[in-house]
């Protein structure tokens, strides 16, 4: 009794002297380490999630040598339970998941300066999805594949035993790469086949479809009357440049890449009052978020709150990235999210999740291919085909959707001679954009006449301008141009059955169920 007594003092003091989050290391050691023992194939997933599980919960970052101990620890349990292995299959396995700890929690950190665990799991994401917008990524993700195949070639060498104890419970991969079969190819070529199909969702998109509005223009607005809790919203006229600023957002300082600015309510009854989107709200439904007592502004970095989950929900109502305390997301959370919610993948094979709302940066569409967003594909023009809606254009810094298109988007119709192209300029666009963006003083998600929001934004001004010219080149050559003006890509989505997927809900989606249409 006494001996018992004792081992369970130690245990306690033991507890009481790990460091922070030493449990939630352990578990992904034991995740991760159960992979290799039962060779499930999902060790990446196991180990990418646990990190950014223990991101989001922990709220600190894991340091290498605490996460490598803890390995060590899942190893030697191992070895005691599969005796067969050697002293040299032991050191060589505890050596290969070393050096992708420290590729993934010194190298990668340190290489760009990361000070909070916000910074953290948006850096680990966009590794895990292929992110290579920067030479410093790029070489970290030939780093870390590398250390991922090593380690999966030493796993696949070793004569280990599945016990019951490391046995996988059966539950479907959390997310990464997929194993399992492409979904069908859906009767409608646009639709994702949804398992479990929500009745008043499938409304809208079906409304949306047989009006022949695009999935990605669809999910744009199911995520934008999501957000404002809001049917009004979607169904308000577009931003132009009368449309007064916002009033009682001021600017507190600036984010830790010295790009963005961090901003913060000053004086809430001034926001209600000027919003356009919530100063006309007088009530809300039940079991809706008050947007108008909690308002989302523009947040540089916020990103959409989510968990690691297969079935995680993306929440636009909890804090959550690299911004400040105020609700509201950045450019590439609102795109990403009116893809997810429309079921459009943005990498073929990839699960649908809504955590990958962190992974991609607005910077990751200008090229496409090469940052792992394998189902977009950049557009081309021709006598016959132009920027269309339900296209996003990138530019570094910013993303957006094209959310309507006139019959004329770029006004080529009134230029009678090709030395005329040159001259074309967006005061003659005619096309609407949907962004999250910080006009107006913070406005944050929006739809806005591209004539009035493009002089706002020179870097997109200038490259539409160049698609502009090269879709008047074609009218009067009949040539097909793919442009590469370098700083902005105008991109598309195949559509393609291997880039649809059951799609991410929404919190609090049902808020909106009872709106009679989300056309605009």
């Amino acid at each position: 009794m006494r001996k018992h007594s004792l081992y369970f003092a130690l245990g306690m003091m033991m507890t009481a002297c790990a460091p922070q989050g030493f449990d939630a290391v352990q578990n992904i050691a034991s995740d991760t380490v159960q992979d290799i023992a039962c060779k499930d194939q999902q060790l990446e997933t196991k180990l990418w999630d646990g990190l950014k599980t223990y991101l989001i919960e922990q709220k600190t970052i894991p340091t290498a040598d605490v996460m490598k101990e803890a390995f060590h620890d899942q190893v030697e349990k191992l070895s005691e339970q599969n005796p067969q292995l050697t002293s040299a299959e032991v050191k060589r396995l505890n050596a290969d998941l070393d050096a992708l700890v420290d590729s993934l929690l010194s190298e990668a950190p340190e290489g760009e300066r990361v000070e909070t665990p916000e910074q953290l799991l948006m850096l680990l994401s966009a590794i895990d999805v292929g992110d290579r917008t920067t030479v410093f990524r790029s070489y970290m993700q030939d780093k870390v594949r590398g250390n991922f195949t090593q380690l999966q070639k030493t796993v696949q060498a070793l004569d280990v035993n599945c016990s019951n104890d490391n046995a996988s419970s059966g539950t479907p991969s959390t997310g990464g790469e997929e194993e399992t079969e492409t979904p069908t190819t859906p009767t409608e070529p646009s639709a994702p086949v949804v398992e479990e199909p929500n009745r008043d969702y499938e409304w809208h998109k079906q409304q949306a479809l047989d009006s022949g509005t695009p999935l990605s223009v669809f999910g744009g607005r199911w995520a934008f009357a999501t957000t404002y809790q809001s049917c009004q919203s979607v169904q308000l006229p577009s931003l132009n440049a009368q449309v007064p600023n916002i009033q009682g957002i001021s600017i507190v300082g600036k984010h830790s890449d010295g790009v963005g600015s961090k901003r913060q309510i000053a004086s809430l009854s001034k926001v209600q009052s000027t919003h356009y989107y919530i100063k006309d709200m007088t009530s809300y439904g039940q079991g809706c978020f008050n947007v108008r007592s909690n308002p989302l502004i523009y947040d540089y970095g916020g990103k959409p709150y989510a968990t690691t989950a297969t079935n995680a929900e993306i929440d636009m109502f909890k804090n959550n990235g690299d911004g400040t305390s105020v609700l509201g997301i950045d450019c590439s959370g609102y795109v990403f999210t009116s893809m997810a919610t429309a079921g459009l993948r943005l990498k073929s094979g990839r699960a649908l999740k809504a955590s990958d709302a962190w992974a991609w940066g607005s910077s990751s569409y200008v090229e496409p291919q090469n940052n792992g967003l394998t189902c977009l594909n950049k557009i081309s023009v021709s006598p016959t085909t132009t920027m269309k809606a339900g296209d996003i254009v990138a530019v570094y810094g910013h993303v957006l959707l094209i959310d309507k298109v006139g019959a004329d988007p770029f006004g080529i119709n009134s230029v009678k001679s090709e030395s005329e192209c040159s001259k074309l300029t967006s005061d003659r666009f005619d096309f609407v954009v949907a962004q999250s963006s910080p006009n107006k003083e913070g406005i944050g998600i929006n739809y806005y006449q591209a004539r009035d929001y493009l002089p706002t934004s020179s870097k997109m001004k200038t490259g539409l301008e160049k698609y502009a010219y090269y879709t008047c080149l074609s009218k009067f050559n009949g040539k097909t141009y793919t442009p590469n003006v370098g700083t902005l890509s105008v991109v598309r989505h195949k559509g393609t059955a291997d880039c649809m997927a059951p799609r991410v809900k929404m919190a609090r989606e049902s808020c909106i169920q009872s709106c009679s249409s989300l056309q605009r």
